[in-house]
């Protein structure tokens, strides 16, 4: 099947996301949709700035990126409020980190610089510290400081995620979008499956929504935890079920290469089973090459057209390639393919979502 060409007219971010906050099904983890959303709010402005031009400088200073915790604010203030309330109660570079992105994502300049060099007095050494200070003070005009700062940064730190992360994000802001997407790739490629790894392919593709394409099993494990699904994967080595069970709880668990790798089990079970092709096809997709993936789905889709599965599969990467018309498309078929199913619920969900 031939990749259709991305969609000219851009799916609002807002709308994808809100692919996410149906809840299709309730018991259906949309990670990749969801991803973007519980990042906090510098996330966005950095992957969607980045966007507006291949080359051009951005104003302003490049954001401090954190892993989100659960129960941070994302408007401005309240984050800075709960930002000092962490640091009060929890005090220490992680927590100084966290303070210094929300006054800067605020526009305290004053006060992140005071909170980084507290910090900076407390623990000398921190690499993420000294890099947070470079994001601080890094001037638009003259972004030369800043740059030469981080790129020693993360050459004597190559094992600090968020100091390579930071000096691949500022290369962007300084309009070298080539020098920071070779950074921001060896992130991806060195920790592909991490926040940080995430983060970076996002912004190498900001054409894209964040994350990658969900994949929706057929049959909901309910409250069952991943450790039980590897138990009773190990414990039935020859039923395909069970690994198929497991692999989609690592795919929706952000284990992708593992999630792959336990499909590909399934597939040696049983070779002709559907879910397990397309659920391998979900892990591995790329946002580097796209018609990897619509090769492999559109045969399966097209040798199974009473199928659910395959066709559900290819809306949700079309929508990855910004084409919600044929997705629509896509979805209405597979919601008439299995009418009452989950996969047909969950087709109507996603179309409902996409019109709403």
């Amino acid at each position: 099947m031939a990749v259709p060409p991305p969609y000219r007219q851009a799916v609002p971010r807002r709308r994808l996301l809100a692919v996410a906050v149906a809840g299709v099904l309730g018991a259906i983890v949309v990670v990749g949709l969801a991803t973007l959303a519980a990042r906090g709010p510098e996330s966005a402005v950095a992957t969607t700035s980045v966007a507006r031009a291949s080359s051009e400088p951005l104003q302003g200073r490049p954001p401090i990126l954190l892993p989100p915790l659960v129960g941070q604010p994302q408007e401005p203030a309240q984050r800075v409020a709960w930002a000092e309330r962490l640091a009060a109660q929890t005090p220490g570079v992680d927590a100084a980190l966290r303070l210094a992105s929300a006054q800067s994502a605020s526009d305290d300049v004053a006060g992140a610089e005071a909170t980084l060099a507290a910090a900076v007095a407390a623990a000398p050494a921190d690499p993420r510290l000294a890099s947070a200070v470079a994001l601080v003070g890094y001037d638009s005009a003259q972004p030369e400081a800043s740059l030469d700062a981080l790129r020693g940064l993360a050459e004597a730190s190559p094992a600090d995620l968020f100091t390579r992360f930071s000096y691949g994000v500022a290369l962007l802001w300084a309009g070298r979008r080539a020098d920071g997407e070779d950074q921001l790739r060896r992130v991806r490629d060195a920790t592909p499956e991490t926040f940080y790894g995430i983060s970076a392919d996002d912004l190498v593709h900001p054409g894209m929504p964040p994350g990658y394409p969900p994949f929706v099993p057929a049959v909901s494990s309910g409250r069952v935890t991943l450790a039980q699904l590897a138990a009773a994967a190990a414990a039935a080595p020859g039923a395909a079920a069970p690994q198929v069970a497991y692999a989609a709880a690592l795919l929706a668990a952000g284990r992708r290469s593992e999630a792959a790798e336990t499909f590909d089990t399934a597939l040696l079970i049983d070779p002709g089973l559907l879910e397990a092709k397309v659920g391998r096809i979900i892990a591995t997709y790329s946002k580097d090459n796209p018609p990897a993936a619509f090769g492999q789905m559109g045969p399966l889709v097209r040798d199974n057209p009473t199928s659910p599965s395959p066709r559900l599969h290819l809306a949700l990467m079309l929508l990855w390639l910004r084409d919600p018309d044929t997705a629509r498309a896509e979805l209405r078929q597979a919601a008439a393919a299995a009418p009452g199913t989950r996969l047909g619920r969950a087709a109507l969900q996603f179309l409902a979502a996409l019109t709403a």
